[in-house]
């Protein structure tokens, strides 16, 4: 009997954990250890990335020095323009693949198996979005890595009143939007550490002020997110 109770004990608190783990407020989203587990850390940066108007690429013909490119800009349009072969549409591709359409493009008519490399310079397509109690909230590109302290400074660091212990980032993962709060005034410390932020993030000052702007809409809490949130008890 008493083995039977366990069983039935575990089964509830598994059910209740399951119910954490489907949808939630912003006020219930993880924090601490679960935070972090919440927002993992990003790939390395390049290989996905898609290209946007604006980015500039280091194109390189090899042995062809006067058809490479140091800074050539993605235009509105989503051009990039190379010698002989004029406008060659980009947005959208990865930097191998528009290196792929840049080399068939060369090799139509003018060289014998091009080899062709794209790098990106910068991003301007990478960007989050600071808000709640920033100096200057707003859009802001992402150029190469970015921790959650790095970019609260890009808004002119948190207002006088902001609630530093309650920092929500928000973020796309499989389709779903999740969030967690993170502790500004423990990373600032060295208590606790400093997340990375990953293009397309959204990242609020203030518990209260992400509730008015996310507008009280249902978040997704992962699995093991919630299984912290039981141990903590403290939501």
């Amino acid at each position: 009997m008493k083995r039977r109770n366990s069983i039935s004990r575990s089964l509830v608190a598994m059910m209740a954990c399951a119910g954490l783990c489907a949808c939630a407020t912003v006020e219930d989203a993880p924090r601490g250890e679960a935070a972090y587990v919440a927002i993992p850390p990003p790939p390395a940066i390049g290989m996905d990335y898609r290209l946007s108007p604006d980015d500039v690429l280091r194109i390189q013909i090899y042995h062809e020095p006067g058809l490479s490119q140091e800074d050539a800009q993605i235009t509105a349009a989503g051009m990039v323009r190379m010698p002989l072969v004029g406008d060659v549409p980009v947005a959208g591709l990865t930097a191998g693949e528009a290196a792929d359409v840049i080399a068939g493009r060369l090799g139509e008519r003018y060289l014998v198996s091009p080899q062709v490399t794209v790098f990106v310079k910068k991003a301007v397509g990478r960007r989050i979005a600071l808000d709640g109690e920033v100096r200057e909230p707003g859009l802001y590109p992402i150029d190469g890595r970015l921790t959650l302290s790095q970019a609260v400074l890009l808004g002119k660091g948190p207002t006088r009143l902001a609630g530093l212990g309650q920092v929500v980032v928000v973020r796309q993962i499989e389709g779903q939007r999740q969030a967690a709060r993170f502790d500004l005034a423990a990373i600032r410390k060295g208590e606790a550490p400093d997340p990375e932020i990953l293009p397309g993030d959204q990242v609020i000052v203030g518990l209260s002020r992400a509730k008015a702007i996310l507008g009280g809409a249902l978040i997704a809490v992962p699995a093991l997110a919630a299984g912290f949130i039981a141990l903590d008890g403290d939501h």
